[in-house]
Formats: structure tokens, sequence, C-alpha cells
């Protein structure tokens, strides 16, 4: 019975599924995200003609570190500020363990 009254309790967030990393990067999110393989590619290849760097087995705290600077209004550049601030904590971490798990 104590279990039932604890899961009960719990926020609706608790509930929710954890966000899916892969699906961020090829599709954005629904808070004004812009799909990160638009400008880094499919599985984070990166694309040197336009500056946007390889993510493709990047530590995942390394980028987190980065996205959350970029969210901070601290270096890269008015696009990436804003999708980093369109992220959740949790988006963020889905994000960076989905480009720290690809291949270089």
């Amino acid at each position: 019975m104590r279990r039932l009254i604890l899961f009960l309790l719990l926020p609706a967030a608790a509930w929710a599924a954890a966000p899916d990393g892969r699906q961020i990067a090829l599709h954005g999110n629904d808070n004004g995200a812009l799909p990160c393989a638009a400008c880094h590619g499919v599985t984070g290849e990166g694309n040197s003609s336009i500056g946007a760097p390889r993510l493709a087995g990047l530590p995942a705290g390394q980028i987190e570190s980065v996205l959350k600077q970029f969210s901070a209004g601290v270096g890269g550049n008015a696009t990436m500020q804003s999708i980093a601030q369109a992220l959740s904590p949790a988006e963020t971490q889905a994000v960076a363990a989905y480009f720290a798990g690809q291949k270089p």
C-alpha cells in the first residue's frame, strides 16, 4: 500500500519517458530547437564547409558542457545559442549521449 501511495505522489514529469537524443538530433524538439543533423550531419560527422564541427565520438560531458555554455550565451553563434536554450537539461543530456555513441 505504501508503494502505491508513493507512486501516486510522483510528479507527472517522473512518469514521462526520457528524451530520445537521436530523435532530437534528427528532428529537433517541440520547443524550437532545430535538428542538429541539418548542420552537424545525421551521425554527427560535421560539415567543415559551414563550420559545423564533428560531434560523433566526443565525450558526452564535453558536448553537454558546450551546449550549457551556448545556452548561457557564451560562445557559439546566435543559432547555436538559440538551439541550446530550447533544449531542456534532459534533452541536452540525451543529445550529448547520442552523438557520443556515434563512430567518429
